[in-house]
């Protein structure tokens, strides 16, 4: 039985790859995935806009404040939250990993006040070891296949959120999420 879960923010309730794309002068559109074949968004500049251009630390320290606090909401997320909300009612978290620099942990925070109910204003998890919250009863909704991969080692469940990166790839989304859901629901 289910009876908490911790949804992703990047790439879950928000559109972040492609909008960070967008934001460095690729050709890509700040909600569309559809160019995207893996998760490095850094290989993914650089193969946009030339190799060797960006290496991790560049390409995030580039990243100001601003964007992190304005990254479009993903299509999904009201239904997303009201259909957790209808198994768990308000026992859902955001869980998220900055990068090391401050405006990033502060962007996102603006973001979950801006774009998330009231309720969830202060309900997140700021850490790049989500599996230290798997358990049982308690679920994942990530994009990153090692992330759910860790939480199910430490006893929780996990639904891989359909992206170009990951093996629910080119899933309708709500469908497959619905689907998913169910089976965890009926175990």
């Amino acid at each position: 039985m289910i009876h908490t879960i911790y949804l992703d923010l990047d790439d879950v309730c928000n559109t972040l790859t492609p909008n960070l794309l967008n934001y460095i002068g690729c050709p890509v559109v700040s909600n569309d995935y559809s160019l995207l074949r893996n998760q490095d968004v850094v290989a993914a500049a650089n193969r946009f806009l030339g190799r060797g251009r960006y290496n991790q630390s560049t390409f995030w320290q580039s990243i100001p404040r601003t964007v992190w606090a304005t990254v479009p909401k993903t299509p999904e997320l009201p239904w997303l939250l009201r259909t957790c909300q209808g198994l768990v009612g308000k026992n859902i978290y955001i869980a998220t990993s900055p990068t090391k620099d401050p405006d990033c942990l502060a962007g996102k925070l603006e973001w979950i006040h801006d774009n998330l109910p009231r309720w969830l204003h202060r309900e997140y998890f700021i850490t790049p070891r989500k599996w230290r919250l798997g358990c049982p009863g308690a679920l994942l909704i990530d994009d990153n296949k090692q992330n759910c991969h860790l939480f199910e080692k430490h006893g929780g469940r996990t639904i891989l959120f359909p992206r170009p990166w990951n093996s629910a790839a080119g899933q309708p989304v709500q469908q497959y999420l619905l689907d998913q859901l169910e089976r965890l629901c009926r175990k």
